[in-house]
C-alpha cells in the first residue's frame, strides 16, 4: 500500500505539496524521480487515481518515484523550473507559460481521456463548458449578466484561458470582468463546479473531464447542471519532462512506458484508474492551435 503524507518545500516561495513514497524501495539504489501534477481535483482523489501507475512506471523502470501534487498550477510549473521535479503532468495552458520561460520543460506524450459522461469517443482532447445549476434561474448567457462568476486557477486552460480569449464573442465583446458582476478562483475544477452546486456562485467554466471524474466517484451528480456554453477542442493535459534533470536515455524510456501501457493488463487496469484512455505521442507543435487562441485572448486584453 503506498504511504500518502504531504509536505512542505520551498522554490523560490512557499509551496505546499502531497507526496507518497514507496516505503518498500526505501533502502534500493535505485534512480529516484520526482512526478508533479497540476492539481485538478482534490488532492487525495488526485493520487488515489495516479497511484497504480506510478508504480506501474517503478517497476517497468526500475526506479523509485516520488509523487508530488501541487496546490496551483504555478507551482508545478515552479517545481518543474527549479529542478525539483524530474518529469510531471501539466495543463496545456501552463505548459505554454513553462516552456516561453525555459525550453528544457519538454512534452513527451499527450493524456487521451476515456469516454465519459459528456463525449462517448475517447480523444486526447476535451472542452471547457459553462455551468450553472439545474432549477435555477440560470438557463441561459443573458441571464448570468451580473452574476457571480466561479473560475478554476488563474493558469488554468478551461477553466480561465478559453472562457476570457472567447466566451466574449458569445456577449457582444465585453470581457468577462465586465459582464459578470463578481469574479473568483475556486483553486480546481471540483471546487468551481461545487461552488455553483452549493449556491456560492452563480456559474462556472469547468473541464467536462473533471467534471465527468467527479461524478464518476461520487462528488458531482450527473444531471444537476445546465451547460450553456462549450468551448472549442483542445489537446489534453500533456505530461512533460525536465531535459535538464532527464538523460536522454531516460526520457525515452519514460516515454516508451507511457506509449506501450495500452499493450498489457497491468497497464490497462492502471489507466482505467487514472481515467486516461492512452498516452499518445505529443509534441510542442500540438500546442500551436492554443497559442492562436491565446494570442487572441491577448488582443482582447489590449483593446479593454
Amino acid at each position: 500500500m503506498v504511504r500518502v503524507k504531504f509536505i512542505g518545500f520551498c522554490i523560490a516561495l512557499a509551496i505546499t505539496c502531497g507526496v507518497f513514497t514507496h516505503s518498500a524501495l526505501a533502502a534500493d539504489k535505485k534512480k529516484v524521480l520526482t512526478f508533479a501534477t497540476i492539481s485538478t481535483e482534490e488532492m487525495a482523489a488526485m493520487a488515489a487515481r495516479w497511484e497504480p501507475t506510478i508504480k506501474y512506471i517503478e517497476k517497468k523502470a526500475n526506479v523509485k518515484i516520488n509523487y508530488y501534487a501541487t496546490t496551483s498550477y504555478a507551482a508545478a510549473v515552479e517545481a518543474l523550473l527549479n529542478d525539483f521535479a524530474d518529469f510531471g503532468m501539466l495543463g496545456p495552458k501552463i505548459y505554454l507559460v513553462a516552456r516561453k520561460k525555459s525550453n528544457k520543460i519538454d512534452p513527451i506524450v499527450g493524456t487521451g481521456r476515456p469516454a465519459n459522461h459528456y463525449l462517448k469517443e475517447p480523444c486526447a482532447c476535451y472542452h471547457g463548458r459553462l455551468i450553472t445549476k439545474k432549477g435555477s434561474k440560470f438557463t441561459t448567457i443573458e441571464s448570468l449578466k451580473g452574476a457571480v462568476l466561479a473560475l478554476t486557477d488563474p493558469g488554468s486552460t478551461s477553466g480561465n484561458a478559453l472562457p476570457r480569449a472567447l466566451f466574449p464573442e458569445k456577449i457582444g465583446g465585453t470581457p468577462l470582468d465586465d459582464y459578470f458582476g463578481k469574479i473568483f478562483y475556486a483553486g480546481s475544477h471540483d471546487a468551481a463546479a461545487k461552488a455553483v452546486f452549493n449556491n456560492k456562485a452563480d456559474a462556472a467554466f469547468v473541464s467536462e473531464n473533471a467534471l465527468s471524474r467527479a461524478i464518476d466517484r461520487g462528488a458531482l451528480k450527473y444531471g444537476s447542471y445546465n451547460h450553456l456554453w462549450i468551448s472549442p477542442s483542445v489537446v489534453s493535459n500533456p505530461i512533460v519532462v525536465n531535459r535538464d534533470k532527464m538523460s536522454s536515455e531516460d526520457i525515452a524510456m519514460i516515454k516508451s512506458i507511457l506509449e506501450n501501457m495500452v499493450n498489457d493488463d497491468a497497464g490497462r487496469a492502471a489507466l482505467k484508474t487514472v481515467k486516461i484512455a492512452a498516452f499518445p505521442e505529443l509534441t510542442d507543435e500540438g500546442f500551436d492551435p492554443l497559442r492562436k487562441v491565446l494570442a487572441k485572448k491577448k488582443e482582447l486584453k489590449k483593446k479593454k
